[in-house]
């Protein structure tokens, strides 16, 4: 695509946080993206479907929607991740190429980018009209806003999720378990472990693998950097 920057693909995961784009508004408005883009766009979002939904339906029948709401969240975030951002780009086609870099492989190329671990608004606001049209044709206005609102807080716990396994040092077991999770999945077995808010979907789905334990004539290699497959 012409108006990408060059990214040949490096040998191991980089440091750093390359450039993205050739154009300079859309390198610096479009592809760089912190948590509090994300938590001022959709928190107001999720926030008013979900008070909409506790005025619409009996207290017991909104909480029951907005759970089914975020385990949607979690399904279709473990979905993506593995069948889309996963998807292996036919190897002749530039343009698959580059859409693949642009929806993942950057963050597997450069895995500690802060400005490139949580999704553009751009993107989400795409997504949730996607989802968000079909749920209020399915499920009718009075049930949307308790679901919507799940599905939104799912998706900020998705994006504050990621940022903080690679970013903020866990203090709880659970943290410390959802962080090796996640960074077995960039640096060991990116072809596993595709969940990122819960393991749930891997362990319903098999691809929850327990990481392979060195033979005891096999020294580690502690020093050798793994490459993250995109």
């Amino acid at each position: 695509m012409f108006f990408l920057a060059p990214h040949p693909v490096p040998e191991t995961p980089q440091p750093g946080s390359p450039r993205m784009f050739r154009v300079a508004w859309i390198e610096r408005y479009l592809s760089r993206v912190r948590p509090w883009h994300v938590v001022t766009v959709w928190a107001p979002v999720s926030l008013y479907c979900l008070w909409r939904g506790v005025h619409a339906l009996p207290p017991l029948g909104a909480l029951g929607l907005t759970f089914v709401g975020v385990l949607t969240w979690t399904l279709l975030e473990y979905t993506l991740h593995r069948f889309l951002f996963h998807l292996a780009p036919n190897p002749r086609s530039e343009l698959q190429q580059d859409l693949h870099f642009l929806l993942h492989r950057v963050h597997h190329d450069y895995p500690m980018d802060p400005d490139r671990l949580v999704m553009p608004p751009i993107i989400s606001v795409l997504l949730a009209v996607l989802i968000g049209l079909p749920s209020w044709l399915l499920l009718g206005p009075l049930h949307f806003w308790s679901f919507f609102g799940g599905l939104t807080a799912g998706y900020l716990w998705y994006d504050l999720t990621h940022y903080a396994t690679h970013h903020v040092k866990p203090r709880t077991a659970l943290g410390r378990a959802q962080k090796a999770h996640h960074m077995l999945h960039h640096f060991q077995t990116p072809e596993l472990r595709f969940g990122i808010t819960t393991p749930l979907w891997d362990w319903v789905f098999g691809t929850h693998a327990l990481p392979k334990q060195p033979k005891p004539d096999e020294a580690p290699e502690r020093d050798k950097p793994l490459r993250a497959t995109p």
